[in-house]
């Protein structure tokens, strides 16, 4: 059987061309944030494809503990809900920051039954609220400060030793940038602390801002990061508070949805995750390359989120929530690229609620960030390659133990992952 086959001119071709741009420019004009642009190669997603077969992360092979809140009373809310980050203060005490913007500690783990030592139990106590807002990554100070990014505010700080009860302040909503210009934080993202200055580094994710979701009331953390990684704009930047003079600084910009970030021990470097192009950067603090900006790592399955580096080794970790699957490699790709623009065009403006949602996922990634006698590599990838245990992790932190403590923003527990 011969297949009919209906030829197709250069004229109805260009025509077809001419009709793209037409409906893209239409369409273009009715978004309020900005035309999808184009992304070189080398600004795409470059890893290898997620490997079905590893299930690594899954409970039943031994690495993976699962923290719940312990509930006095049954059928009472919980407080532990969408725990994105666990932080840890100087004396141990873990704390994380809720969906309802609360801090809030952890403490009196235990097992729930003495036959599975895979699920422990916790106590978990309202330390502050921290106001309307939406609360993710932080870091405590060398002292009792926590610094917070709050996507809606910006940066934050609260002490906990101030008396009569600790109070939040807003540290920086706003910067001033080198033409003497200003430029608003709209998605304060991650936070970490030098070590040997206290300088504090921090991600400003997109420009996209956060607005609530009507239909349940709560802040739609999950949109503006599908606009961004649709748009390709690579809004994303790093910034530098300076407590000594309270001043903030811009020191990298250009990434694709700016994540996580973590500082080595010696206040060298700083690290920070570009999640839709799937890298980590590194920007030089000291040394011979002080104040330049290089790709690191690219190899990996998943779009990326927090990272953490360990003070003990030159082991990081980068967390993973979702993986990077052919069809969103190929959004940018699609040619002629006006066919990409149009169709990303008509993804920004669908109804959230039809917005395109990742697969169910869990990852986390074991790197070596690099020394003078290797090159930076991943190590190893532990996940849930279908998210039946663990799922959209967001944040990843050393404890004191050694182990990794996973953050979500949809769970309502913590992972706990002995790598070693």
């Amino acid at each position: 059987m011969v297949k009919a086959q209906i030829p197709v001119s250069p004229i109805g071709f260009v025509s077809v061309i001419f009709a793209a741009v037409g409906i893209h420019q239409l369409l273009s004009k009715q978004f309020p944030h900005g035309r999808p642009v184009d992304l070189a190669p080398s600004n795409r997603h470059s890893g290898p494809p997620m490997d079905p077969t590893n299930v690594s992360l899954r409970l039943s092979n031994g690495k993976l503990t699962k923290i719940y809140e312990r509930v006095e009373e049954e059928g009472s809310p919980g407080l532990m809900v969408g725990p994105e980050t666990l932080i840890f203060d100087n004396n141990g005490t873990m704390y994380t920051l809720t969906e309802q913007s609360k801090l809030v500690s952890i403490t009196d783990i235990r097992q729930k039954r003495d036959d599975d030592a895979s699920i422990m139990t916790a106590k978990v106590t309202e330390v502050a609220d921290l106001g309307i807002g939406r609360s993710i990554g932080g870091k405590f100070d060398s002292g009792s400060c926590l610094y917070f990014a709050d996507i809606l505010k910006g940066l934050c700080r609260i002490c906990l030793d101030r008396t009569p009860k600790p109070v939040v302040e807003l540290v920086a909503s706003r910067f001033q940038l080198e033409d003497g210009s200003w430029s608003d934080v709209t998605y304060a993202d991650d936070v970490d602390i030098g070590p040997r200055t206290g300088h504090v580094y921090f991600s400003d994710a997109t420009d996209v801002k956060l607005d609530r979701d009507l239909k349940t009331g709560k802040w739609d953390i999950w949109y503006p990061s599908k606009l961004e990684g649709i748009r390709g704009l690579k809004s994303g930047r790093l910034l530098r508070y300076k407590p000594e003079t309270g001043e903030v600084d811009l020191i990298a910009s250009g990434a694709l949805f700016a994540n996580g970030v973590a500082v080595d021990a010696q206040e060298s470097f700083v690290v920070f995750t570009s999640t839709f192009e799937g890298k980590v950067m590194k920007y030089h603090l000291t040394g011979e390359k002080e104040g330049q900006l290089e790709t690191i790592l690219t190899d990996f399955p998943g779009f990326l989120d927090g990272i953490d580096c360990s003070f003990d080794s030159s082991l990081c970790f980068v967390a993973m929530p979702a993986p990077a699957t052919p069809e969103l490699k190929a959004l940018f790709a699609i040619r002629p690229a006006i066919l990409s623009r149009l169709i990303r065009t008509i993804l920004m403006l669908l109804p959230r609620g039809l917005a395109p949602d990742a697969k169910p996922y869990g990852g986390v990634a074991i790197v070596h960030r690099g020394d003078e006698f290797s090159k930076p590599s991943v190590k190893q990838i532990y996940q849930d390659p279908t998210g039946i245990d663990i799922s959209v992790i967001t944040g990843v932190t050393e404890g004191p133990d050694g182990k990794l403590y996973l953050g979500s923003l949809h769970n309502d527990f913590i992972g706990v992952l002995d790598y070693q």
